[in-house]
């Protein structure tokens, strides 16, 4: 070889050389990157609901990964690998016995390094979705629903097939909250459901009785003041404490209540030697508690209640003490009476608008002890005195004539309204509500005395009896006033009885209010504003809501029944 070819042949390896010479440097890069450890995780925290699951965590690791922890409710499982990320599985138990979140960590380990992921898991699955006044579908963002029992108290929630959930629309111009139930083992929680308020109504003294009924309920009584028996002003506080004010009125609808029956005595406020004119004093202070509630606009049902009972017992009876059958000529000089009065009456309020309601009677022959076994005989009686009542009202013109009126069923008793009742002729076109009450089971409602139960589980025995109100009135454009229901709260129990029965309470009043305006029913709660002092009465019941001295609600049980009822209702679905 001559020495030009030793030449180029040594240049072209020294060229290969050069060369190569990235590439080797490139290897060594490599080989120092795989030599050096990283760790690193996603997330870094994991929260569980109570109803616990799985959920994913990814590891970028240069070695495989280890994952320690000691809480044995928590379990982790390697889904797969590729290069160096490793997709790992957590899977948290249910939560069914704690009081408050917990816990806990996971430490991953490659090599020297470690890493700590924060675990977290509620105890409750509380929280609250909004939707608004047209409603339509949303889901629930919760983890693991297949092992828990879902429901809802809502009558306007419906669950879908895929999971999801649909609010009707709210006709109401209020908000509602109805709550879907998740229950695990015999652990239950709740996810409160809140709907904005649909518009408002537009009503006027035109509006018929079904147009005003959905805008009433829930409704609450100013039980024991002007239906108080005695003479004078003085009444007002004869049975209770407290005189009404324009500040107990607020409170009432601050409480959430949409209308205020007043119970009223006219007849022992009248001067029987001249035509049974009503003290007008009297009839001032009735406007004025009337004008408390229409200043907070609130609708009013005022009617002619107990009135020592000179029509609700001597209008069926010419005893109170035994009965005695009456006849046309009673029956007909007691009808002169009523429309004298309730001429009187409806010409006080005739520039009323339609959020007043009058009503001509309280519990028409009631009284068991007279008459049980009755019904039937003394329900065309009954039927007379509702027919007068409408028709002095109607005569005296005005917003009277267009007037929504309020007649009474016999006995208020549902099931004698169902087999019994007609309904008077109105010159008026649906202006009519029928009204009856709501004392059952006795023993648990009323009975003070020996034999009363203090626990309650009948809500069937609710829509059983509403259901009967709807076919035969509601769906003849009749809707019904419930214008008293209530349960006697009985205090001073043992420990395990007193939570046994508050929890029977709020489950009565919550059955009424839920399944009442769903049949096209308005429910008026009784409340007496008599406080006993649990401790030292000798009875230790009460249907007291509203502690009027100082404004506070005094029944909690019964008050969260009518939210929550009045919450999950709606008007006719």
């Amino acid at each position: 070889m001559n020495n030009k070819l030793i030449h180029i042949a040594r240049i072209a390896v020294v060229m290969l050389c050069m060369a190569a010479l990235p590439s080797c440097d490139d290897d060594e890069t490599k080989a120092q990157e795989a030599s050096t450890p990283s760790l690193n995780a996603s997330p870094t925290s994991l929260a569980f609901s109570k109803l616990g699951g799985s959920l994913s965590l990814y590891v970028n690791s240069t070695t495989e990964p280890a994952i320690l922890t000691s809480d044995s409710w928590l379990k982790t499982q390697l889904v797969s690998n590729a290069d160096t990320t490793y997709h790992f599985s957590v899977t948290a138990e249910a939560y069914t016995t704690g009081s408050a979140d917990r816990a806990s960590s996971l430490t991953i380990l490659a090599g020297e390094l470690s890493i700590e992921i924060l675990i977290t898991q509620s105890y409750t699955l509380a929280q609250t979705i909004e939707v608004d006044a047209n409603g339509g579908s949303f889901t629930i963002n919760i983890d693991n629903t297949s092992n828990a029992t879902i429901s809802t108290d809502a009558l306007w929630l419906t669950s879908l097939a895929d999971g999801s959930y649909t609010a009707a629309a709210n006709t109401n111009n209020s908000t509602r909250t109805g709550f879907i139930i998740y229950t695990l083992d015999s652990s239950a929680d709740t996810i409160s459901i809140v709907q904005a308020a649909g518009a408002e109504p537009s009503l006027s003294i035109s509006s018929t009785a079904m147009d005003i009924a959905p805008y009433m309920y829930p409704a609450w009584n100013l039980g024991n003041t002007m239906e108080a028996t005695g003479s004078g002003l003085s009444c007002e506080t004869s049975w209770q404490s407290t005189k009404t004010t324009q500040a107990i009125i607020d409170y009432v609808k601050a409480s959430g209540f949409k209308s205020v029956r007043i119970p009223c005595s006219w007849y022992i406020h009248s001067d029987k030697n001249n035509n049974y004119t009503i003290n007008a004093d009297w009839m001032s202070r009735v406007k004025e508690i009337v004008d408390y509630c229409i200043n907070d606009g609130l609708f009013v049902e005022l009617n002619d209640h107990w009135d020592s009972g000179w029509l609700e017992e001597l209008g069926f009876s010419q005893s109170s003490s035994s009965y005695t059958a009456v006849d046309d000529e009673w029956v007909a000089e007691k009808i002169v009476i009523l429309k004298n009065i309730w001429t009187q009456i409806a010409n006080a309020f005739v520039d009323y608008d339609y959020h007043l309601v009058l009503a001509g009677q309280n519990e028409p022959f009631q009284n068991y002890l007279l008459f049980n076994g009755r019904a039937e005989t003394l329900t065309p009686i009954l039927e007379k005195y509702n027919q007068a009542f409408v028709d002095a009202v109607r005569a005296t013109g005005g917003n009277n004539a267009q007037r929504v009126l309020a007649v009474q069923g016999p006995a208020t008793n549902i099931n004698y309204a169902y087999n019994y009742m007609n309904m008077p002729i109105d010159v008026a076109t649906d202006k009519l509500m029928l009204e009856v009450h709501y004392y059952d089971p006795y023993n648990f409602t009323l009975n003070t005395g020996s034999g009363y139960t203090t626990t309650w589980n009948s809500e069937n025995s609710v829509k059983t009896q509403f259901a009967k109100l709807k076919t035969k009135f509601v769906d003849n454009n009749i809707p019904v006033i419930l214008g008293e229901y209530g349960a006697n709260w009985r205090g001073g129990l043992t420990t395990a009885k007193q939570e046994s029965h508050n929890n029977s309470i709020k489950a009565f009043y919550k059955a009424v209010n839920k399944w009442g305006p769903y049949y096209g029913v308005i429910p008026f709660v009784w409340d007496t504003n008599y406080v006993p002092d649990v401790r030292n009465a000798t009875d230790k019941s009460s249907m007291t809501i509203i502690k009027r001295a100082n404004l506070t609600i005094y029944n909690p049980y019964a008050y969260a029944g009518i939210v929550e009822g009045s919450g999950a209702t709606m008007w006719l679905k």
